[in-house]
């Protein structure tokens, strides 16, 4: 008799931790999204998360960042739980079809937002100089959701997976680039003005 290979806890409970996750995120962000849409002062145990959120690099085009953020967190619990609907024994190819593509499209995210993550966290130690558990707190996130991505599963071919995360990181931080050189552009094309000084002023 041959024994079924029991399923590797992480496996199980992937979906899950990835979904906590997500509405840990959730609740950071929208927390943020307040603050910056109220002009309210975020608790926080340094200075450092008001002149974050005061700086260039908190908002896309006048969206703020932690709204975009909000959105993304929104979508990978979305991506976790949608297979998880499909619970009836007559779903069961409607679930085996979710789980490939929301894994794949949940490794993708992952990757985009570590990579975001990461971009930000270099601009927070070159630029901005200034400590933000919240941003450091949403980059943990990230980079959880690409190690559960990453062993929540079994993948059957790791090198098309890699891949596909090498194009998505970047294309993110092309696009981020992008997107942030022409943010810190006048209307003349003339280079924004350092923005530390600005946000340390609205300290008070």
């Amino acid at each position: 008799m041959v024994r079924r290979r029991s399923t590797p806890w992480i496996h199980r409970w992937s979906r899950w931790l990835i979904g906590g996750v997500a509405l840990a995120g959730m609740v950071v962000t929208a927390y943020l999204t307040i603050a910056k849409l109220t002009n309210q002062e975020v608790a926080c145990p340094t200075e450092g998360c008001d002149i974050v959120l005061n700086s260039p690099w908190a908002t896309v085009f006048g969206i703020p960042l932690s709204l975009i953020g909000f959105v993304a967190y929104t979508g990978m619990l979305s991506l976790a739980a949608l297979p998880l609907l499909f619970n009836q024994p007559q779903q069961k190819e409607l679930r085996r079809n979710a789980e490939n593509t929301t894994w794949l499209l949940l490794f993708l995210g992952a990757t985009a937002m570590t990579s975001f993550s990461s971009y930000l966290m270099y601009i927070l130690v070159t630029e901005i100089k200034a400590t933000c558990p919240y941003c450091l707190a949403s980059a943990v996130f990230s980079f959880t959701f690409l190690i559960l991505t990453i062993v929540g599963r079994e993948w059957s071919d790791r090198g098309q997976l890699f891949f596909s995360g090498i194009i998505t990181a970047v294309i993110t931080l092309v696009a981020v680039f992008g997107i942030y050189n022409t943010q810190m552009l006048t209307p003349k094309g003339q280079a924004f003005p350092s923005s530390i000084p600005q946000a340390q002023q609205k300290l008070p």
